[in-house]
């Protein structure tokens, strides 16, 4: 499955999945913090956060270490209305249960996209195996059907079979055929992606949209004795299968 990434590979696997909440930097950040100093409050500990301006090249470096589960959030303005969350997944970042809580909080709507490669036959006994995905999913205020989930369009290798879903309230720019198409895989695609964000005022692979403000926070997560961690260099090589 052809898979177009973010900054090309340069900082996959952080790049395979993006969020985004229609809300201002400023007031993003406030509610993060808040949330996370508001969980930490009974554990003893509270979120550190350092403010940053620059490039999405520039901020995405600062995830380091790359960790399972995440521990680091990072937020960066966009040339646009929307704010960008990464996190510092090892496998890829994970933004969807952080964005569709935030979605109700702030309050404001979200969206989750991601696109990554299908590594799953990987033979090397030190792969990160990545199963492909394409998913498209947008967040809203309120309770719906499956939590605040409005939309769902995903096609994924399951562990050996691709899958195909569309589910919630179809959205005016979607291309309804395409999801007919008899090789799963295209149902749903890298491409179709792009245009979906576009739709709503995202530049996904566009590396200039990103940039501007930036906060990188370290979260209440601790990480377990034992726990994967690894550089950026050392997660592209075992992702990428680089020398």
């Amino acid at each position: 499955m052809h898979s177009k990434t973010l900054l090309g590979q340069s900082f996959a696997p952080l790049t395979y999945q993006v969020g985004f909440l229609e809300a201002p930097f400023e007031r993003l950040l406030e509610v993060f913090l808040k949330w996370q100093s508001d969980l930490g409050s009974g554990l003893g500990r509270q979120p550190q956060h350092e403010l940053l301006t620059g490039s999405l090249s520039d901020a995405l470096g600062h995830l380091q270490p790359l960790t399972t589960p995440p521990n680091k959030v990072l937020l960066i303005e966009t040339h646009s209305r929307w704010t960008a969350f990464f996190d510092n997944g090892l496998r890829m970042s994970d933004p969807e249960s952080h964005v569709g809580h935030l979605c109700t909080i702030v309050p404001c709507k979200g969206v989750v996209a991601h696109c990554a490669p299908d590594r799953s036959e990987r033979k090397d006994p030190d792969a990160l195996r990545i199963y492909g995905i394409v998913s498209f999913r947008i967040f809203t205020t309120h309770q719906v059907d499956w939590l605040n989930q409005e939309r769902a369009v995903v096609a994924i290798n399951d562990g050996g079979s691709w899958l195909f879903s569309a589910d919630g309230t179809e959205q005016p720019f979607e291309e309804l055929e395409k999801y007919k198409a008899r090789r799963i895989a295209s149902r749903f695609t890298c491409e179709m992606l792009e245009r979906y964000c576009a739709a709503l005022g995202i530049k996904l692979f566009n590396g200039a949209f990103y940039g501007g403000k930036t906060a990188i926070i370290n979260t209440i997560q601790r990480l377990a004795p034992g726990s994967p961690v690894m550089s950026l260099e050392e997660a592209r090589k075992h992702t990428l299968g680089l020398k």
